[in-house]
């Protein structure tokens, strides 16, 4: 029982499962065992994925790398439809932002790794970090997940990143064959989750870009209609480092330049 339980959570927390009621996972990994994915919700049946009805908008002076596949989005990034049998029933669990293999990819906010690790086909090379509300300024903990990386993740659980920090590259990792075929599809598929204690127990799949609305107002966490076209203005990193605007605890995952 405990060894399929195991496998169990190191699927659901790849990302490969998510309408499958399941037993509480193992808490978080200790400093030095980046093996394991860190585990927890309990029951990742109990939430539908919806279009979440936000918008990126980039300021103008800025060029960045957009969505090209929106959270919620029954379409992958080429226009077609995402298979029902796919992780969230063919509605898309996170943002993907395509890239060329190898461009740098850099914390959206200061926090600790997690895990890292390879999920296999779907998911590829990943790495979890962990943000707390000292880091970001939001009233809950975050996770952000990067997928699809170039390479095995250089970093030890528990190590410490800094807001727009390069972490790790993109890649392809977990989408060649099948639809995408032997060149697969190189981008970065980012997941986020909020927290109200710091554990994944309990824990909610978001939009990143609700994130990055509640870091950039003062209203908190709203409960608009996923009907509405709402425009949330991202901050950012440029390639030399620089944050726009001064101040911000969050940026877009990949450097904009001006």
């Amino acid at each position: 029982m405990a060894k399929r339980k195991k496998i169990f959570c190191r699927l659901l927390m790849a990302g490969m499962l998510f309408a499958i009621p399941v037993l509480s996972c193992s808490p978080l990994i200790e400093k030095g065992e980046p093996e394991r994915e860190p585990q927890g919700e309990s029951n990742p049946g109990a939430q539908t994925i919806r279009p979440s009805g936000l918008r990126a908008e980039f300021p103008a002076e800025a060029r960045c790398s957009g969505i090209a596949s929106a959270f919620g989005s029954h379409t992958r990034h080429d226009g077609s439809l995402r298979p029902p049998w796919a992780p969230g029933g063919g509605s898309h669990g996170g943002i993907d932002i395509s890239l060329p293999v190898g461009t740098p990819l850099l914390a959206l906010a200061a926090g600790t790794v997690a895990a890292i690790g390879n999920g296999g086909q779907l998911t590829g090379f990943y790495l979890w970090l962990r943000h707390s509300p000292k880091h970001t300024g939001l009233p809950y903990w975050l996770y952000s997940k990067y997928q699809h990386l170039q390479d095995r993740p250089k970093w030890t659980a528990a190590e410490s990143v800094a807001l727009g920090q390069v972490i790790v590259h993109s890649g392809n990792t977990g989408t060649t064959g099948g639809h995408f075929g032997a060149a697969g599809y190189p981008h970065l598929h980012l997941t986020t989750r909020m927290s109200p204690d710091g554990g994944l127990d309990g824990s909610r799949l978001i939009d990143p870009l609700e994130m990055f609305r509640d870091a950039t107002t003062s209203e908190g966490p709203s409960t608009h209609s996923p009907s509405r076209d709402v425009a949330v203005q991202i901050p950012y990193a440029t390639v030399d480092g620089r944050i726009r605007p001064e101040g911000t605890r969050v940026v877009w995952p990949v450097a904009c330049t001006r």
